[in-house]
């Protein structure tokens, strides 16, 4: 089987991406169904990576998993998001209320929205074809995105964040947005998420209230929702914790799903990872296996294969070298798997 690498987004693959799209179930903001939307999205990725940035100014990157000639996954790395008009979520504060008269003290959980994030780095677009469950690609698609920050970390902000899906019921009842979004918007949680996807958060600003909710006022079935991932999504959360990524109380505003953050020295991928010369191409390279990188940005690739290293020097087989783009005496960036 060939070499599954990771590779910047092409307007080609919008047929492959749209498949994958299909798959997802909803939910997912920078993945719409939706053709038009989708599109759109494509077509200002492959904008931003032909950009030659030199600093963060709100360009996405997307990254397919390709194998065989096929799309079998996506990620993405958001440059600076909420640059245009904020970007908002809630952050759960606890107030303290104490009456001598009553013998009573009470913690009040309050949801404030925030624009903390405004103009963080996210990363998210993360969904794999169910037909290609396994092999460790969904950690590849995870991964590959810090390893693209490492190669070019001018191009994002020092704090990166992500927002996970919200948890839902198996019928697909959304008990967090029924209680709160649904009656400032007056549409279903759908509606919002492909307008979203569609036309930006400009429409969250205008409708969402300006003012605090208390946690004690909502259903209990909305109040267990805050900062709980979708199951489909547990995976990703456990592995942006791995990653050095922290729950400090924020959660996305439609589904009340976590949002985690970190700031780049930190994720545990840019940390450990090293540039090494590649010292030769082999057929008969014997080593673990690793997470490797080369080229930055428009030229970026990342794969998991088996690497031999020797001093400053990486020994990799003729395979990785194509997925990767590179010869004898370049450069590429090692993490461990």
């Amino acid at each position: 089987m060939s070499l599954a690498f990771m590779r910047p987004i092409r307007a080609d693959d919008f047929d492959a991406v749209h498949g994958l799209a299909q798959k997802s179930g909803g939910g997912m903001t920078n993945l719409p169904s939706d053709p038009k939307a989708l599109k759109a999205r494509i077509d200002f990725a492959v904008q931003s990576f032909a950009k030659n940035a030199t600093k963060p100014g709100g360009e996405t990157y997307t990254l397919v998993l390709e194998q065989a000639g096929k799309v079998i996954g996506i990620s993405a790395v958001f440059s600076a998001i909420g640059l245009e008009s904020g970007f908002i979520n809630y952050k759960v504060n606890r107030e303290f209320y104490s009456s001598k008269e009553l013998g009573k003290r009470i913690v009040r959980r309050v949801l404030v929205p925030t624009h903390d994030f405004t103009g963080a780095t996210e990363v998210g677009s993360l969904f794999l074809s169910p037909d290609i469950r396994g092999g460790g690609f969904g950690k590849l698609l995870a991964r590959a995105r810090y390893m693209f920050i490492a190669q070019k970390p001018e191009v994002v902000s020092d704090r990166v964040c992500a927002e996970m899906r919200g948890w839902r019921a198996p019928d697909g009842t959304q008990p967090f947005w029924n209680a709160v979004g649904r009656h400032f918007f007056e549409m279903d949680f759908e509606a919002a998420d492909a307008h979203n996807s569609a036309y930006g958060n400009q429409f969250i600003e205008d409708m969402m209230p300006r003012y605090p909710v208390y946690v004690a006022l909502l259903p209990e079935e909305a109040r267990k929702c805050i900062g709980k991932p979708h199951d489909n999504a547990l995976p990703a959360f456990n592995m942006l914790i791995a990653e050095g990524f922290e729950y400090n109380d924020y959660i996305d505003i439609f589904d009340g799903g976590p949002v985690v953050d970190a700031r780049v020295p930190d994720i545990r991928t840019v940390r450990e990872s090293r540039v090494l010369k590649v010292g030769d191409v082999s057929n008969h390279v014997e080593g673990d296996m690793a997470l490797l990188a080369a080229g930055a940005v428009s030229t970026f690739r990342a794969c998991k294969a088996h690497a031999r290293i020797e001093g400053d020097a990486i020994f990799i087989n003729p395979d990785t070298a194509k997925a990767l783009n590179v010869e004898k005496g370049g450069e590429v960036r090692w993490a461990q798997w």
